[in-house]
Parts: C-alpha cells; sequence; structure tokens
C-alpha cells in the first residue's frame, strides 16, 4: 500500500463525506482504508452513522470493509478496558475515594451508546491530592505498573497500567491542565459535578460546559490532530448536552482557554458546517494579529487542523499562539528553558518522587 494514498485529497474528501452523512465520490481498498480510519479514529463513529443505524446510502465496499474492521476491534479494546474500569472503580469504593471521569470514558455515559463508537486510549480520572499516594500504593500492591512522564510532578498526574497482556492504562490527575498553559479552575470543577454511572460504578461527571472545555484545552495540547473523535465529541456535546453558550463564553476566558476553544469551533465549523452554536465562535475569537498568524499555519485540507506535524520543532511558535495571554506564553518559555536545571533539582529534593513512593 501506497501510504500517501490514505492521505491523498481525495481519500480527505471521501471520508469528510462520510463524515457528514453523504455519499463519497471514491472508495478505496479495505486496507487503504482501515488505515486512514486508524489514523483519524472515525471508524467506530462512521459504523454508528452508516451501518447500524443505516445511515444515507450504501457503502461502496472497500469503505464498508474498513469501517467494520475498526469497530470490531475498538469494541473488543473497548470492552477490556471498561472490565479493568470495573476493577478499579471497586478500589476506589473500598478506599472511599471520590472522584471524576473525565474524558473519553466519561462520553461513553451518554454520547455513545455502542463502545464500538469511540476510541478510548486510557482512561481518565480527577482525584484529590490527598488521595493519590494511598491510592497509588493500594493499585501498585494489586500489581498495576506506575508510570510518570517527563513533566512530573508539574503535569500533576500518573499513570498506573493494569496487570496482564491488557495493559489498560489508567491516568490519575490532581489538577486539570498545565501551568502557564491554561487556568482550569479545578475547585469549581469539583463543586459543579454531577453523579453518573459507569458500568455499574457510581461517578461523578463535570458540568457539560467544564467538561467542553478540559476537552478543548486537552485538543489544543495535542496541537488539534490528527484523531477526529475529538471533534466527533463535540459534535454529540453540542447535540445531547444543554450547553450555555454564554456560559461557555465567559468561562473560556475565565480558564485562558478562549483561543483554543476559537480553534476548536473552527475546525468543527470546517467538518460540520453550521452545527456550532450560532455566534459562539465570533465571540471567543482572538484579535486579528493573532488570527492572522494562527491561519497561515493551518492546513488546506478541512480534516488537518494545522500544517505543522506534532513532532516538528515548528510546534513551539504555535503553542505560543494558541495561548490567552502573552505572559504565559514568554512563563512557558521560560520553564522549558530552565528544565535541564529544574529537573534534576526536584529529583534531588525528592519532589519528583512517584505518588506509589509518597508517604502521607
Amino acid at each position: 500500500m501506497n501510504p500517501d494514498t490514505a492521505y491523498s485529497p481525495s481519500f480527505s474528501a471521501a471520508l469528510l463525506a462520510l463524515l457528514r452523512g453523504e455519499n463519497p465520490r471514491d472508495d478505496f481498498p479495505a486496507a487503504v482504508a482501515e488505515s486512514g480510519l486508524r489514523r483519524f479514529e472515525c471508524g467506530g463513529y462512521l459504523h454508528g452513522l452508516w451501518i447500524r443505524d443505516g445511515g444515507t446510502g450504501v457503502l461502496p465496499a472497500g469503505w464498508g470493509a474498513g469501517i467494520a474492521a475498526i469497530h470490531r476491534k475498538t469494541a473488543v479494546d473497548n470492552l477490556v478496558a471498561l472490565a479493568e474500569f470495573r476493577k478499579v472503580g471497586r478500589i476506589l469504593q473500598e478506599e472511599r475515594i471520590p472522584f471524576v471521569l473525565l474524558k473519553g470514558a466519561a462520553y461513553l455515559v451518554d454520547l455513545y451508546d455502542d463502545p464500538g463508537e469511540r476510541a478510548l486510549t486510557d482512561i481518565d480520572l480527577l482525584i484529590r491530592r490527598g488521595d493519590a499516594g494511598r491510592l497509588a500504593r493500594r493499585l501498585a500492591g494489586a500489581g498495576y505498573r506506575g508510570e510518570v512522564g517527563v513533566d512530573f510532578p508539574g503535569n500533576r498526574r500518573f499513570e498506573m497500567s493494569a496487570p496482564g497482556e491488557a495493559a489498560v492504562g489508567f491516568e490519575f490527575h490532581w489538577a486539570l491542565g498545565l501551568p502557564h498553559r491554561f487556568r482550569v479552575q479545578g475547585e469549581e470543577v469539583w463543586r459543579r459535578t454531577g453523579g453518573a454511572v459507569l458500568e455499574g460504578v457510581p461517578c461523578l461527571r463535570a458540568a457539560p460546559e467544564d467538561a467542553l472545555l478540559y476537552h478543548v484545552a486537552h485538543l489544543a495540547d495535542h496541537y488539534f490532530g490528527p484523531s477526529l473523535k475529538w471533534l466527533i465529541d463535540l459534535r454529540r456535546m453540542f447535540r445531547k448536552w444543554p450547553i450555555d453558550p454564554e456560559v461557555l463564553a465567559g468561562r473560556s476566558a475565565a480558564w485562558r482557554v478562549r483561543t483554543a476553544l476559537y480553534l476548536a469551533l473552527r475546525h468543527f465549523d470546517r467538518v460540520f458546517p453550521g452545527e456550532a452554536p450560532a455566534g459562539l465562535m465570533e465571540r471567543v475569537a482572538p484579535g486579528s494579529w493573532r488570527r492572522t498568524l494562527l491561519l497561515a499555519r493551518m492546513s488546506s485540507d478541512p480534516l488537518e487542523m494545522f500544517s505543522v506535524s506534532p513532532s516538528s520543532k515548528r510546534r513551539y511558535p504555535l503553542r505560543s499562539l494558541m495561548l490567552d495571554r502573552v505572559e504565559d506564553a514568554l512563563l512557558l518559555a521560560l520553564g522549558v528553558s530552565l528544565r535541564p536545571l529544574t529537573r534534576p533539582l526536584a529529583r534531588a529534593l525528592g519532589r519528583a518522587d512517584p505518588p506509589w513512593e509518597w508517604r502521607d
């Protein structure tokens, strides 16, 4: 298979048509369709749109086979992940640790009816910092493998992977957002949570506007791509949740995610035109000079947000443009430049010890 075929203009146009419920002009071999769908992470959603719910026409053979294969794999992977969530949920209940279900797993509560529709990379939960050490030690004692990233403890999260071949990852956060990027008001998120149940496990979920704003902040952290599952999540949020555009716009300013929300809405409108709340994108738009600089970096392909690869060094100036405040961009740049000094110092002082080694 020519790897460029899956991302050709004709492929993008066909996939865009499928996402909009329109018959694609071009078909592709099943392997090519499956490869592209895996990259864009939207095969499970298309299965629900076209196969389970009947769609608006008959799928071409290649697309049909590729979509069916992705859906099967996603369903199996997610059922394994949800089985592990039930185990972790029982441990959280036994330890009397409250938690907020975040991102993809939270969306399975009411945005998706079929576990094969929405791919999960891992399962994210928000806990209190005071519970982190106790929980990490309990999970480690149960055979879970712990890991912290290179940004720990600044990123204020750790991961525990389930034992066995499944290796399902659980990412535990005690704060949302990274320093000098976004200012998610964590205590307000806790205060506005509501009850939910996933796989028989009682949990908390963020209020719709809070969940959506954290969602777009996460999108910005990943440079808005290449996955399209996050745009599909937005589509479902706007259709199924009681989103208040006034609250959303005001809170985006308080959380310093106005630019991220604007960019997410702009990309959303390229893929699903006219479906976002009227006037919201214009209300949260950044100034003209910032818009000009951002537009210069956007891809001509509507499925892709930026023409800058997330692994390219060109992403660093782009990151600064996605922050609401110039001061935060400068502080972020300073923090990155000082990492060769601050990381060894944190380790030497014991501040980088992982939570399962803490003694509360």
